[in-house]
């Protein structure tokens, strides 16, 4: 009987990483940001709702917006349209690393292995992972000893949409006073 269940057991982890595998979508393409089903930006902010009315500043824009953008090697990827800020392009054929570029044609090259990425910033470096979670793509970005910007990337291949969500973390957890930013895409090419 033991032995019945041990075989089993391994049997079930040796199938664990073919399953993931399958699991993990091809996100390459350029999409642009639909504005009508996504978080209005001009109103987004990581600020807590206590102090939103007091500071102006926020999150403006999203993956290549403040503070966000820069260049990080890597091959580079096919760029979006001239003058279209709410476009990105991703080049992702592997399943190894995850390439985002934003309309200045800034990159961003992202190992999905988890490990640590260091991503120089106009005055910081910040350090991220990039890691499968089923199938979706998720970053996160350590921005002090117990906070994180976590960035989501959901494919729904049947409307050619990606949503993206990005939320901010407090010791692991979402902050209840700030929310989650939800944008939405569509592939154009």
């Amino acid at each position: 009987m033991r032995r019945g269940v041990r075989t089993l057991l391994i049997a079930a982890l040796l199938a664990l990483p073919a399953r993931q595998a399958s699991a993990q979508v091809d996100f390459s393409g350029t999409w642009t940001l639909d504005r009508e089903m996504s978080t209005d930006l001009s109103k987004a902010t990581f600020e807590p709702q206590q102090t939103q009315t007091r500071r102006a500043s926020g999150f403006n824009g999203g993956f290549g917006g403040r503070g966000f953008g820069g260049r990080s090697g890597g091959s580079r990827p096919a760029r979006p349209a001239a003058g279209d800020n709410t476009a990105i392009v991703i080049a992702h054929s592997d399943h190894s690393t995850f390439t985002v570029t934003d309309a200045q044609g800034r990159s961003r090259l992202f190992p999905t292995d988890g490990s640590k990425t260091q991503h120089a910033l106009a005055t910081t470096t910040v350090e991220s992972t990039t890691r499968w979670d089923g199938p979706h793509m998720v970053t996160a970005y350590t921005i002090s000893p117990t906070r994180e910007l976590v960035f989501t990337y959901i494919l729904v291949p049947a409307t050619k949409q990606m949503a993206l969500r990005i939320k901010l973390e407090d010791s692991g957890r979402q902050r209840a006073d700030v929310p989650e930013l939800r944008l939405v895409y569509r592939l154009t090419h």
